[in-house]
């Protein structure tokens, strides 16, 4: 049977002297070293463990929907763990949506000796763990959900893969709804100020502008974690934009919309950090007919995925519930692939295993791919999310966004308007 140990605890005593005595906790991991493996075991074959770390935001701005993504993420292991021969050890870190307790936690899972992470979920999380601690210890990570535009350009190694789409795309798709449909030519943007709403609010404005000859008379930064931000509303509002693109997460967000009131003179645009539903019951008034942008779910494992989340956690999948499935699953068939719990080999099976001629594997057939990769056989992973194919930078090639907007009387709370390829 897979290994399901909880090891926080554990975790949580190994570098005593937190993150300046990093590199001392490090220094026996395993990989770290040139071609270390892990101490008993061999290479390759179907009779070893797979080791996985998961990081996730269970608290903080990303808490509504950092628990779906973590559940999303440990469905591979629950739906396999009676099929395969394999084992599966795994551990979950949350990183409260703040890049000092991601790195916290990247350091915590790397000194365990875990060579993979899905995860961590927020731009500037992501940004934080990967240049501090799992590039310099040749971890390699999958994000579902972090979707900033640096990313793409990160020294990593080749060790940073993502499921989610940037946001240089979404820009797009952002500015040509703005304009096209909203049929306005002047915006403000409020954005979170991190790195996903920083790079966003740019990217949108350069398109906005560019393409449609648009004016972005104000970019406004909102500090999370605050009661109002009704200051921040009145610089974006004056020069007196038509629209208002607000860009963020559900607890920033919700107070931004709260703030606005139904009575907003200007129409108001969101992004997918807003795809929640349970926004409605946060705000005291409907949010019905305000619009946003987000990456589609479109790949040929969506139908069995949403069947098999459904039926082991009883509520319908939500925003980058499928691409954390697709992290899991991917890193998982890497590492069998790869044969042995090494971030630089399983760095090189990523690729190996979702663009190869061997034989296709989804959602469906998960299990059964775990074992041919174990054995050394060809395969090519097409997923939940999308086809799931990585570019030289680790970002996947597919970008077809969903335009939707609030309807409480659609399913989910979220109606869908349109697809839009980027």
């Amino acid at each position: 049977m897979p290994v399901r140990s909880n090891r926080r605890r554990l975790l949580s005593g190994l570098c005593t002297a937190g993150l300046s005595g990093l590199a001392g906790c490090l220094s026996s991991v395993p990989g770290l070293g040139s071609g270390d493996v892990e101490q008993g075991s061999s290479i390759g074959g179907t009779d070893r463990t797979l080791k996985l770390g998961v990081m996730q935001p269970l608290s903080g701005d990303l808490d509504s929907v950092g628990g779906p993504i973590r559940d999303a993420a440990l469905l591979p292991i629950r739906q396999v763990e009676d099929s395969v021969s394999l084992e599966i050890e795994y551990d979950v870190m949350d990183t409260e949506t703040s890049p000092a307790a991601g790195v916290q936690g990247a350091a915590d899972l790397v000194a365990a000796g875990y060579p993979m992470i899905n995860g961590p979920a927020a731009s500037d999380v992501t940004l934080q763990a990967t240049q501090q601690v799992l590039i310099p210890y040749r971890t390699v990570c999958c994000s579902p959900g972090a979707t900033s535009p640096t990313i793409t350009s990160l020294n990593d190694a080749g060790l940073v893969f993502r499921t989610a789409l940037s946001d240089s795309l979404q820009a797009v798709v952002l500015a040509d709804q703005a304009a096209n449909d909203l049929d306005h030519d002047r915006a403000a943007t409020l954005y979170v100020n991190n790195d996903y709403g920083w790079q966003l609010s740019q990217a949108f404005s350069s398109s906005f502008q560019t393409s449609h000859g648009g004016t972005v008379s104000a970019q406004v930064p909102l500090e999370e974690g605050q009661s109002t931000y009704t200051d921040a509303i009145e610089r974006a509002r004056v020069d007196d934009p038509e629209l208002l693109v607000v860009i963020g997460y559900p607890q920033t967000g919700g107070q931004v919309l709260t703030d606005l009131g139904r009575d907003a003179e200007e129409d108001i645009l969101v992004t997918d950090g807003l795809q929640d539903s349970e926004l409605q019951d946060e705000v005291d008034y409907s949010l019905d007919g305000i619009r946003g942008t987000a990456p589609l779910v479109a790949g040929p494992g969506t139908e069995t995925f949403t069947e098999l989340y459904e039926s082991e956690y009883d509520v319908e999948p939500s925003v980058f519930t499928s691409h954390s499935y697709d992290a899991t699953a991917v890193l998982l068939l890497a590492n069998a692939y790869a044969g042995q719990n090494d971030g630089t080999a399983i760095r090189s099976a990523m690729q190996a295993v979702t663009t190869g001629e061997g034989e296709t594997i989804t959602p469906k057939t998960l299990a059964d791919g775990l074992e041919l990769a174990a054995e050394g056989e060809p395969i090519a992973y097409e997923g939940a999310s999308s086809s799931v194919g990585f570019d030289e930078n680790g970002d996947v090639v597919d970008a077809v966004f969903k335009y939707w907007e609030f309807d409480q009387d659609a399913d989910g709370g979220i109606r869908e308007i349109d697809r839009v390829s980027a």
